[in-house]
């Protein structure tokens, strides 16, 4: 029982832990969202629902949904560590400092909820702008293929190396489409093997429906009636 009581400020930092993680992910795909839908990128353009005017320039569109959600890492981050600095001397059993980890977590997590709702909204409804994308493929960005030819040819890469580091001037563009194709390990931009991560999804959204049908029925037959504990639009 002791030990029982005293874990509860560790799961809840374990889920924070979680959420944090995922976090800080969303997090670096808003940076990288708000810098390559800049004028000088334009490679995505975003829905306007996230986005706010300039205060002086009419031109100008913000992007303070993904900003404020790239700055919520920090938020729950700091949730996190709140609740790990409270427990992490305590002594065994019960004690009243745990009052003070509720907050935390709850607003770590609902936190968490709301940046994976921008998220969501924001990959939905962006918009890829594919001739602005092809024209990032300069001729230097196919460097290490045209090194790759050489080295497929019998060139040791060493060589093959110093040879197009020598020559980037004489590089010709290629076809972006044919080059992506070609790379077909698995993770890479031809092979993304989405399937597994569709999959994985499924396998977690299935045992979280069985989780959760199961605690309904536990609580419904410890309370005598039906508790919703779980919200809708989670």
């Amino acid at each position: 029982m002791l030990y029982a009581n005293n874990s509860r400020g560790k799961m809840e930092s374990i889920i924070l832990d979680a959420v944090e993680q995922v976090i800080l992910t969303l997090s670096k795909l808003a940076q990288d969202l708000i810098l390559f839908s800049m004028p000088e990128f334009r490679y995505f353009t975003l829905p306007d629902n996230l986005c706010s005017g300039s205060s002086i320039m009419p031109q100008k569109k913000n992007p303070c949904a993904l900003e404020l959600l790239r700055a919520k890492a920090s938020t729950i981050a700091a949730c996190n560590l709140q609740i790990k600095s409270i427990i992490k001397a305590l002594p065994s059993g019960y004690n009243r400092d745990f009052q003070e980890t509720k907050e935390p977590f709850l607003r770590g997590i609902n936190t968490g909820l709301g940046c994976v709702k921008i998220m969501d909204q924001a990959v939905s409804k962006v918009k890829v702008n594919e001739e602005n994308l092809r024209a990032g493929f300069i001729p230097e960005i196919y460097a290490t293929d045209a090194a790759l030819e050489l080295v497929a040819q019998g060139m040791p890469f060493r060589d093959a190396y110093k040879e197009i580091g020598l020559n980037l001037d004489k590089l010709k563009a290629m076809d972006p489409d044919e080059v992506i194709r070609k790379k077909t390990h698995t993770g890479a931009t031809g092979n993304l093997r989405l399937d597994k991560a569709r999959q994985a999804r499924e396998e977690l959204l299935n045992y979280v429906e069985t989780e959760e049908t199961t605690i309904a029925e536990k609580t419904k037959r410890l309370v005598g009636m039906e508790v919703e504990l779980f919200s809708p639009e989670w």
